[in-house]
């Protein structure tokens, strides 16, 4: 007799909820398990990581760790407490990487380190301008780190902007991500994701881009610009302005602000706000060059006029005119300052290629 007729003999007889029972045990033991769980006690959680350069060419990693005795308790009114303890630790290993140093705070620090809650990465400058070929590496292979936390760059030590405060927010790790949000909201391109760095990186581009991260005067952080890249070296930061001129030529905005002034007065002058905004890119490769072209498609706003104007028609076609030359005029001066850096963080290659496959591959 065969395995399965006995089998039907058996389940056969059996009550239809005691087979499904079975059929349900049997299930369970073929569903996926956690085969790394480890307790939140047991755990060191990585909020942030910074990387800098010391002057003898060692790698400097500052590591944001979530600070255990600062967890909310119960006090004995019944309300929440965390005894005014800071809500973060900040630790610091020198080796002769990035992952030797890591492997100094698994060695030197009680209980494990925890990667997959690291929020973001910054990049000290010195270092950046190096070179970050073998730290894309490290955390592309690593696989405890998710592809979602953010590749920052600070002119300042990594270490003191990981340390600075960013108040309201008790968290640095999350104000700074929270900087970053902000402006991403109105340039997409400032979200600078693991995954959309690497993705830009092996582009035929060739130009990631990464939001700049500086500390202010008064010692807190701040957006204050975006960091280029030729491949992995550092090559030049845009300014704010000429971020938004980089926005407009990668194709998309939104809620943008522009500041017209008033002709022969002082004043707040014009404030038109860009809710929306696409480029256009067409290349048309010549037998022997290439025309590019880039057309700006934009619905605005008025959101003040200068004090003895008028919004009547004519004044509507003036300010269309003079919205449309500072969208052209930033556009032009971020794109000279580009061309003179030799870095194409307009992404012009990647949509050539895009466009004429055959035409980028011969030149």
């Amino acid at each position: 007799m065969g395995f399965e007729r006995i089998m039907k003999r058996v389940l056969g007889s059996w009550p239809p909820k005691a087979f499904a029972l079975f059929l349900v045990g049997i299930s369970s033991l073929c569903l996926p398990g956690c085969y790394d769980i480890q307790e939140v006690d047991d755990m060191n959680l990585v909020l942030a990581i910074g990387v800098d350069e010391t002057e003898d060419h060692l790698i400097n990693v500052t590591a944001e760790f979530v600070n255990p005795s600062s967890a909310p308790s119960s006090g004995q009114d019944g309300s929440s407490t965390s005894g005014g303890k800071q809500p973060v630790i900040v630790r610091q290993e020198t080796g002769a990487s990035i992952e030797d140093a890591m492997g100094k705070f698994e060695r030197e620090i009680p209980h494990s380190v925890y990667l997959a809650q690291n929020m973001l990465v910054l990049f000290g400058e010195s270092y950046a301008r190096n070179g970050i070929d073998r730290a894309l590496d490290f955390f592309e292979r690593d696989r405890a780190f998710r592809r979602n936390q953010l590749f920052l760059v600070t002119p300042n030590a990594a270490s003191d902007v990981l340390s600075a405060s960013v108040d309201p927010e008790p968290l640095n790790a999350l104000g700074i991500r929270e900087l970053v949000e902000q402006s991403s909201t109105q340039l997409r391109f400032v979200q600078s994701e693991q995954q959309q760095i690497m993705e830009e990186y092996l582009s035929p581009s060739q130009s990631p881009v990464m939001a700049l991260i500086s500390l202010q005067s008064v010692g807190r952080p701040a957006l204050q610009g975006v960091a280029v890249f030729r491949g992995g070296r550092l090559v030049d930061t845009l300014n704010v302005d000429e971020m938004q001129g980089l926005g407009w030529l990668l194709g998309s905005t939104r809620q943008v602000s522009i500041h017209l002034p008033c002709a022969g007065e002082d004043g707040a002058g014009t404030t038109i706000r860009i809710l929306g905004s696409n480029t256009k890119f067409q290349a048309q490769p010549g037998q022997r060059d290439l025309n590019v072209q880039l057309q700006v498609h934009a619905r605005a706003e008025v959101e003040q006029i200068c004090p003895r104007e008028k919004l009547d028609e004519k004044t509507f076609k003036d300010l269309n005119r003079m919205a449309a030359a500072y969208i052209q005029r930033s556009m032009q001066t971020t794109i000279a300052k580009l061309q003179q850096d030799d870095v194409d963080a307009s992404q012009f290659g990647k949509r050539v290629f895009l466009q004429n496959p055959c035409y980028s591959a011969n030149q």
